[in-house]
């Protein structure tokens, strides 16, 4: 049964995401914000902020893919959503545009194979590298209806001699949805064994429990994962809080809503006395987001069990 303390935390996390919003908040901290209260149904609280940024970063390099990005999300209309994706894919394709990495990442978030368009050379080989990483987390997607995931790319990215490859593919894991219980046990057996290499572990734990399929979801595996992703949620480091809380938030069980209840309290009544830097935004965050959707998800699981 659902008490009056409870309600209160849940009521400070929605309005600190919604203040979040606010023209206050720096450009990605909101952006953050946004795309949780998007997963959280707010579509129409975001849509007045929405022409806002449009007003201001329409024409932004970086800031635009974010917007839309965003745009995309709370389209409804497939044609209008489209016409978001597209655009991101044209700064992708365009020589002369300087957020091509931030466009090959926001098109990889939103499930777009870039395995058929001409691969990008940019000036310097780091940017080339991390271009190329993006790339390589894209191409696992289907290119049609009729395909699926490419597994053998997925895992030969994993186990990569390069950094940036293997980094950045742990992290678009989240991404993916739930996959086949055999290629997703590899993956989790993976992450359970991983040395603590940040942020790739981190990456792999939230990857590992993001992609579980529902036969597999009361496994030894996915209860080692949601434990390891608690320990990290307390962490001093705030890439694994905010990965974890992400991960606890969407496919964590009812038994996690309490520890995540207990850790924003605690979070959110240090928050006058600690600096507030745009990480730790991000954060608080990811910790109200959480809350609100495990929350959600537990109210219905008391109501399909009534």
């Amino acid at each position: 049964m659902t008490t009056q303390n409870q309600i209160d935390a849940e009521d400070v996390a929605r309005n600190y995401l919604l203040e979040s919003i606010s023209d206050s908040t720096l450009f990605w901290n909101k952006i953050h914000a946004i795309e949780f209260l998007i997963d959280l149904g707010y579509i129409e609280e975001i849509r007045s902020i929405m022409n806002i940024l449009g007003d201001n970063y329409e024409n932004t390099p970086q800031k635009r893919i974010g917007f839309w990005r965003c745009m995309s999300k709370i389209e409804t209309n497939s044609d209008i959503k489209n016409r978001y994706i597209d655009k991101i894919l044209n700064v992708y394709l365009d020589p002369e545009s300087p957020d091509r990495i931030h466009a090959a990442e926001s098109l990889a978030k939103m499930s777009v194979s870039l395995k058929n368009h001409p691969q990008p050379v940019l000036q310097s080989d780091s940017k080339n590298n991390s271009l190329k990483a993006y790339i390589n987390w894209s191409s696992v997607y289907p290119e049609t209806s009729d395909s699926c995931i490419d597994y053998s790319v997925l895992i030969k990215t994993l186990e990569s001699d390069n950094s940036d490859y293997k980094r950045i593919m742990a992290y678009g894991l989240k991404f993916l949805g739930k996959i086949k219980r055999e290629q997703w046990e590899n993956i989790a057996e993976k992450a359970i064994k991983q040395p603590n290499d940040y942020p790739f572990s981190t990456y792999l734990l939230c990857g590992a429990l993001s992609t579980c399929p529902d036969n597999a979801r009361k496994s030894s595996q996915a209860c080692l994962l949601r434990n390891k992703l608690k320990i990290l949620a307390k962490d001093n480091n705030p890439t694994n809080q905010y990965e974890a809380y992400i991960s606890l938030g969407n496919f964590g069980c009812p038994d996690d809503l309490i520890f995540i209840r207990e850790e924003f309290l605690k979070l959110y009544s240090r928050m006058d006395s600690m600096q507030t830097n745009n990480s730790t935004k991000d954060v608080l965050s990811s910790i109200s987001f959480a809350l609100l959707k495990i929350a959600e998800k537990n109210k219905e699981d008391e109501f399909f069990n009534l």
